[in-house]
C-alpha cells in the first residue's frame, strides 16, 4: 500500500551527532514524504549548519530559544505541507514501511488523531523499548511491551489511553482547532499529556507494532541513557509534571477516589526524595507548580466542555511504572 503524501518534523536540540543518520533514514521511507521540516529549538552545536550543507532539501525552521519539545512539535504541525505529520526525535531512525503502516491504522480507525510506532533500542535492534504506552491512574504512563523480543510483537494495533512521541504520526485535520502539546509542561510528560486529554476528549491514540524505528541514546545531557545518571531538569519536570497532568486533567470525583492511593504515593516518594538528596528538586516542583495554577483552572474549565470520556474510561492501574534505574536496594524494589 503507498502512504498519502506525509509531512516529516524532526525535533532537534543541539543533535548534532544524531542528526546524520536520522536524516538519512528519513530519505529512505520513499515516495510519500515529500516535506521534511527541522525544528530546531536554539541549538548552540553545529545542528543548522550540517542539516544545510548534507541536506539541502529539508526546511529549516529555527526557533528563537529552547521552549520545550512541544513547542517545536506545534511549529511543526502548524508548518507542515500535509495534514498527516510524521514527528520523531532527532535520535529516531524510522525504518522502512514506518510510513505505511501509520497511515493505515489511522485510515482504518477514522476516530485516532495519533498513531505510534514500535521503538527498538538502536544498539540492541532486536529488543522492543517500548510500543506505547497506557496511563496509570497515579500519574504516568506505563510503557507497553517494554523490553520484550522483537519477535514477540503483535501486529494488532492497539487503542491506547496515552502517547510517546519517539515517532508518531498524527492526523492534524481530525483534531480541528484544539490544542495540540501543552507547552507550559516544557520537558518530560508533554506527550502523555496529550495522549490522556485527547483521549478523555473522545479521541483514539494508536499503537502500531508494524511501524518500527530505532531509538539511540535520548536527549543530549539529560537521557539516563546518554547521561548515565537522572540529571536534575529530568527529576524536577518529571515530578512537576506528572502533578500538573492530573490537576488539569482528571476530575475532582476521580482525585477523590484516588486520594489514599495517590496521598500514600507522594509521601513515598518524597521519602525517596529524602534519600537520594532531591529534597531542592522536589520543592522547586512544587513551587512551580503552585505558580501554574491559574493555567491549570484554564486547562480543567477547558476540560469541562471538551470532555467525552470519563477519567475511568481512560485510566487504568496495575504497578507503577518506576524507570528500573530507581530500584537501585531491595526496600525501593
Amino acid at each position: 500500500m503507498i502512504a498519502n503524501s506525509v509531512s516529516v518534523g524532526v525535533v532537534n536540540y543541539n543533535g548534532e551527532s544524531y542528526l546524520k543518520p536520522t536524516l538519512r533514514a528519513v530519505e529512505r521511507l520513499g515516495s510519500a514524504v515529500d516535506d521534511v521540516m527541522l525544528i530546531d529549538s536554539g541549538s548552540t552545536d553545529g545542528s543548522l549548519a550540517l542539516v544545510r550543507e548534507h541536506f539541502p532539501r529539508v526546511r529549516v525552521i529555527p526557533l528563537e530559544a529552547n521552549l520545550g519539545p512541544g513547542a517545536a512539535r506545534n511549529r511543526a504541525i502548524k508548518e507542515a505541507e500535509h495534514d498527516r505529520v510524521l514527528l520523531i526525535d532527532n535520535d529516531v531512525e524510522p525504518l522502512p514501511g514506518c510510513i505505511e503502516a501509520l497511515s493505515e491504522a489511522l485510515d482504518r480507525h477514522p476516530n485516532a488523531i495519533l498513531a505510534m510506532a514500535a521503538v527498538l533500542y538502536e544498539r540492541d535492534p532486536e529488543t522492543v523499548q517500548h510500543v506505547g504506552a497506557y496511563p496509570h491512574f497515579l500519574g504516568a504512563p506505563a510503557l507497553l511491551g517494554a523490553d520484550i523480543p522483537v519477535t514477540r510483537l503483535d501486529d494488532t494495533v492497539q487503542v491506547v489511553g496515552s502517547a510517546i512521541t519517539s515517532c508518531l504520526m498524527v492526523d492534524r485535520g481530525r483534531f480541528g482547532d484544539l490544542p495540540w502539546f501543552n507547552e507550559r509542561l516544557f520537558f518530560y510528560f508533554e506527550d502523555h499529556e496529550l495522549g490522556v486529554r485527547a483521549s478523555m476528549q473522545g479521541y483514539d491514540c494508536l499503537s502500531v507494532p508494524r511501524a518500527q524505528c530505532l531509538h539511540r541514546a535520548g536527549t543530549i545531557g539529560v537521557s539516563i541513557r546518554q547521561t548515565g545518571r537522572f540529571t536534575p531538569i529530568r527529576i524536577r519536570y518529571t515530578i512537576r509534571n506528572r502533578w500538573l497532568t492530573m490537576l488539569m486533567l482528571y476530575q475532582a470525583s476521580t482525585l477523590l477516589r484516588f486520594a489514599p492511593a495517590l496521598s500514600l504515593f507522594e509521601v513515598l516518594q518524597l521519602l525517596g526524595g529524602l534519600k537520594k538528596g532531591w529534597l531542592g528538586h522536589w520543592l522547586w516542583a512544587a513551587g512551580s507548580t503552585l505558580r501554574t495554577l491559574p493555567h491549570v483552572y484554564r486547562v480543567r474549565a477547558t476540560m469541562r466542555e471538551s470532555r467525552r470520556r470519563s477519567d475511568l474510561d481512560v485510566l487504568r492501574g496495575g504497578p507503577f511504572p518506576f524507570n528500573k534505574a530507581m530500584h537501585r536496594s531491595a526496600l525501593e524494589r
